[in-house]
């Protein structure tokens, strides 16, 4: 008996640190960061101090932390789409693909703010990724407009160091989906302030435009979309951020092969300007605004403009047509004498999405011919009419040493709204660097609601302490070509 005891204790031993051993590495497993696993992410309400806004590996992990926001949700639903669908839907579904490509990265480990259509607070989805100790945010939103003809896409950042991920980001979406770059814009916005890490929020496109809200909700959109957003967090990291990789238990530092493009080199230098939609100047500047005024010049409202902007030494933007300054080229000199910029706004005003590039191209340089007569120089910005211009028109302009430029206030003056509500609109909507759009034609009454609002626009922007400019002098751009 004693010897078949001797014999079994050994196995019995054997099997019982065996079970310790088991329970011990299901109990290690749950506190490592599984890369691979969907985690339900709860609200985190205490806030850790903040930390360095660098982009770096999150420290004792290989893989770069991304937090994925689906924008609104639950009680919020955002836009209402020109389908009658809440935007929260379609921001969920884009983070979820966004989501699931990431994990197939091995150099990215996501999490998402919300799985479901739940209501999370904008505190607590900055608190996720701060405790999380993220390396970049990313919030997923679609446009919304009232004219339903506004389309294209932007990025929105609070902090610079956003900046460079903002930009990548905004690259590989406006290739990606053909939309119109509506460029990357500054807003104070509470998820980006709240964020302590690179945070950036996509407006992927106008969900009230029909045709892109089509486009955006199909299956194709919607992945065309997602690998964008892959494609700009690699492209960024790769770019800005040495990749870490574990070796043993020390992580070393990879820098990435760093390549130059010469062609593209060579073609900033010969352009002032970017291929992009201008929307506004930078911020750093200070508060700069510049006021730009369309459709004219007329014999009747563009005087008393010109006469409103003497009196007070203010330098404004006019976006002339041809057709207007033809008729009245005496106005265009008097324009430029008086110190202010111009810029072509085609010829008779039509929609560029409505028509050939032969006809976009002829409206651009017959305008251009007939400003050069009348002012002796060709302008260096265009606006094109509604705001409407798809990548290959914008494409084209640039082409032609023409900066595409417009606006962060829409005063909605041509339409009649009183001078109240354009002051309301400037007071609501305008940000150090950006630019008011007006109109000195086309416009009900004479626009004397325009003429109203521009008197009480000046001083009290001024005190405020905001500086007039003309757009090229906030864009840091030549007056003419």
């Amino acid at each position: 008996m004693n010897k078949r005891n001797k014999g079994k204790r050994p196995t019995k031993g054997l099997f019982i640190l065996l079970f310790f051993f088991v329970i011990l590495l299901v109990i290690n497993k749950t506190n490592w960061h599984i890369g691979t696993s969907v985690q339900n992410v709860k609200p985190v309400l205490s806030h850790g101090n903040a930390a360095t806004s660098d982009p770096s590996v999150s420290q004792g992990n290989a893989k770069y932390r991304i937090v994925i926001d689906a924008g609104h949700g639950g009680k919020d639903p955002g836009a209402t789409g020109a389908s009658g669908q809440y935007e929260k839907g379609f921001n969920l579904f884009l983070a979820e693909r966004v989501f699931q490509l990431l994990e197939q990265e091995p150099m990215f480990e996501p999490r998402l703010t919300r799985e479901d259509d739940q209501f999370v607070e904008l505190e607590d989805r900055a608190a996720i990724a701060n405790d999380w100790s993220a390396d970049a945010l990313v919030s997923i939103h679609g446009n919304t407009y009232t004219d339903q003809t506004i389309t294209g896409t932007e990025t929105l950042y609070r902090h610079n160091d956003s900046i460079p991920l903002a930009q990548t980001i905004q690259e590989q979406v406006v290739k990606a989906l053909g939309l119109p770059d509506r460029g990357v814009k500054e807003e104070q916005l509470k998820l980006l302030s709240l964020s302590q890490m690179p945070a950036v929020l996509v407006e992927v496109g106008y969900l009230t435009n029909p045709e892109e809200e089509d486009f955006l909700l199909s299956s194709k959109g919607q992945n065309l979309a997602a690998h964008a957003i892959v494609e700009g967090l690699k492209a960024y990291f790769e770019q800005n951020i040495p990749h870490r990789q574990p070796s043993g238990n020390e992580l070393q530092e990879v820098s990435p092969p760093v390549t130059k493009d010469d062609s593209q080199d060579h073609r900033q230098k010969d352009k002032p300007f970017e291929n992009k939609v201008y929307f506004n100047g930078s911020a750093k500047d200070g508060k700069q605004v510049a006021l730009t005024f369309d459709d004219g010049p007329d014999t009747i409202v563009t005087p008393k403009i010109l006469d409103i902007l003497k009196s007070n030494n203010i330098k404004a933007t006019f976006f002339i047509l041809g057709n207007q300054a033809k008729a009245h080229p005496d106005m265009v000199r008097r324009i430029v004498e008086e110190g202010h910029a111009i810029g072509n706004h085609s010829w008779a005003h039509p929609n560029f999405d409505k028509i050939s590039m032969a006809e976009a191209m002829k409206e651009v340089e017959d305008t251009q011919d007939v400003l050069e007569e009348a002012a002796g120089f060709r302008p260096i910005l265009f606006r094109p009419p509604y705001g409407a211009l798809d990548t290959d028109k914008m494409t084209a302009i640039h082409e032609k040493n023409l900066a595409v430029v417009n606006w962060t206030v829409d005063t909605m003056d041509w339409s009649g709204v009183s001078s109240k509500e354009i002051m309301r609109l400037v007071h609501k909507e305008l940000k150090p660097g950006g630019i008011v759009l007006q109109h000195t034609a086309n416009g009900k009454n004479h626009l004397a609601n325009t003429i109203e609002a521009l008197q009480q626009m000046i001083p009290e922007l001024i005190a405020e302490g905001y500086s007039f400019v003309t757009v090229p002098q906030l864009l840091h751009l030549p007056d003419s070509q």
